[in-house]
């Protein structure tokens, strides 16, 4: 009989170390499938934290190219977007007839174009700084898009006549790491007195 009780412990003790390895590969799977997850979260956070500092500084750039337009006392020189070169003073391209820098916009192999005209921000304020957080410094493109005369028999003329102008600006800007790109447009009216 000492024989038999002996050979039941045995089996006993190998038992038991099958089931903690069992339980030890659960456990160890659990831990490996939270921190993928924890790893999956960080990243989206990270993103959409880029997200928002690209959005931002679009945004900002928004704000200046608004307010360098609010402080203009008359229509500013505008300039067609085929005739613009590196050197022009003009940098308000003229749309009123069709938006030819929309339509360059929408073919995506045009968008370097698009950038190469495009205004860094210090150009409407000197004192805006350099953004640090973000991979490319913003740029904002200025589009005249229709001029209303308070004299509506003047069609299609604004030297002279009081009205309001409206401008198309499109602002481009790029977040911390350079994986976010953000693309602004918004409409400005300016009223102009003569």
């Amino acid at each position: 009989m000492i024989t038999r009780t002996q050979y039941f412990c045995n089996a006993q003790r190998g038992a038991t170390l099958v089931v903690a390895l069992i339980l030890l590969l659960v456990m160890a799977l659990m831990a490996s499938t939270s921190l993928q997850s924890n790893v999956l979260q960080l990243r989206m956070a990270a993103n959409m934290q880029d997200e928002t500092v690209a959005f931002e500084a679009a945004e900002t750039a928004l704000l200046y190219s608004e307010k360098w337009l609010s402080e203009q006392s008359e229509m500013p020189d505008l300039i067609h977007y085929d005739d613009w070169y590196t050197t022009s003073n003009e940098f308000v391209f003229d749309s009123s007839k069709s938006s030819l820098l929309k339509e360059k916009l929408g073919q995506l192999n045009s968008v370097s174009d698009w950038e190469s005209k495009a205004q860094l921000v210090t150009l409407f304020d000197a004192n805006a700084a350099q953004l640090g957080r973000v991979d490319e410094q913003s740029r904002v493109t200025l589009e005249f898009r229709q001029y209303d005369a308070d004299n509506k028999t003047v069609k299609g003329s604004y030297l002279g006549e009081s009205g309001s102008g409206l401008f198309r600006q499109l602002s481009r800007s790029t977040g911390a790491t350079g994986n976010s790109e953000v693309i602004l447009v918004s409409e400005y009216r300016k009223r102009f007195e003569y």
